[in-house]
Order: C-alpha cells, then structure tokens, then sequence
C-alpha cells in the first residue's frame, strides 16, 4: 500500500514503496499525494517547504516563516523538502497526474491545507 506519493519538476515521482520520506529527493517538488480522510485525497501543492509531520503521520507545507515556527518550536518535523515553481504546461501535467492517481482514493472535497489552484 502506498502512503504518500511525491511529484517532481522533472516528471519523476517517489512514494513511500520506495522508502522513507528522508529517502525522497530534497528538490524539485511540484506536488505530494496522500489519502485524507475527510477529502479522499490530499494534494499539497504551492509550497516553498514539505516536511513530514510525524504526529499527523503525513505531508506538510509551509512558506519559510511557517517551517521557522515548526522548528523554533520543537515540533515532529523530519524529512525536509524544498518546492518548485515550473512552467504552467509541466505544472498542470503534473497536477493533474496527481489527481488522477489510482494508488489513492477519489478526491472528494478540498482542504483549507491545499493551496487554491486544483485541477478538476
């Protein structure tokens, strides 16, 4: 079973088969896909930094005051990851590889976590 698939600028893509979070490329992120209880699906997209929350047992995004909070704080935060902008042909591409995903439930509702954009 897949937990959490990570998108990147380049057309790759690694999930949680293929490790553990820290084991996931650092860069390049456009997207990460996670099964959400109450929206089927999670995509967090728009961040300038993912990290993976271990209390919550998933992905997070932050702009840098955000992930400073985390860290000055000492909350759970492991596996840090940077975001990317890319062309808007790549980006929608990919967001929409991301919504279709078979490996996680049908996207059902939004999150107030998920950045406005979302393909349809």
């Amino acid at each position: 079973m897949i937990d959490w698939r990570i998108y990147y600028d380049d057309g790759s893509s690694f999930d949680s088969t293929m490790g553990s979070p820290e084991d996931a490329p650092s860069y390049g992120i456009l997207c990460i896909v996670f099964a959400d209880r109450d929206n089927g699906r999670m995509i967090m997209n728009g961040w300038d930094w993912y990290f993976y929350h271990d209390e919550e047992k998933n992905w997070w995004g932050a702009d840098v005051h955000g992930l400073l909070d985390q860290l000055c704080h000492n909350l759970p935060v492991r596996a840090l990851k940077q975001g990317r902008n890319a062309p808007s042909a790549v980006w929608k591409e990919t967001m929409q590889r991301a919504f279709d995903d078979p490996d996680f439930p049908v996207k059902c509702a939004k999150s107030k976590r998920e950045r406005p954009f979302q393909v349809t």
